[in-house]
């Protein structure tokens, strides 16, 4: 069963195949957060729960606060964890912001949802969130930074970045 999701935040539903289809098409989205090959949006959104029950990924839809005013806009972007481990309990986020939204602020209120509530006891109760950038993508780099996350150093020429509870405070 998938956990509920914290406000701001929700689970995938059926009718947003076309926007996340869109979404892949955008050369922006496909250079830092390339799709799985051969996958269409309906069977990868059809698999969201295998893939939490297996603890592979957990991915929600960055709902913006005018959800519903036209199909593609109601997905602002995703925000997701994947790589979960449990010693320490730990997990990758990822983040990608569809073109009308980006600029805007959702990815900052995303990230900072996601985290806070990954890390809280009483939400998914990881240890630690790391993310990848790469140096060249500006955008994600000055998230994490004004997100107030460590940058840990730089490994197969990612920026790496770690979040815990204390530091989130």
């Amino acid at each position: 069963m998938l956990p509920n999701p914290p406000d701001g935040l929700r689970h995938w539903r059926p009718g947003d195949a076309p926007a996340l289809e869109a979404a892949w098409g955008d050369p922006v989205i496909n250079r830092w957060n390339p799709p799985q090959p051969g996958l269409d949006a309906t069977t990868w959104i059809a698999g969201l729960e295998d893939r939490w029950a297996r603890r592979l990924a957990l991915d929600l839809v960055i709902r913006p606060p005018d959800e519903g005013a036209d199909r593609f806009v109601a997905v602002a972007g995703e925000v997701g964890l994947s790589g979960f481990t449990t010693d320490p309990a730990r997990a990758e986020l990822g983040v990608w912001v569809a073109a009308p939204r980006r600029r805007s602020g959702v990815a900052s209120t995303a990230v900072h949802t996601m985290s806070e509530w990954a890390l809280a006891p009483d939400g998914i109760a990881l240890d630690q969130l790391w993310a990848r950038t790469d140096p060249a993508n500006g955008a994600s780099e000055a998230l994490f930074e004004r997100l107030g996350w460590d940058r840990l150093g730089t490994s197969g020429g990612m920026t790496i970045w770690s979040a815990t509870r204390v530091l989130l405070r």
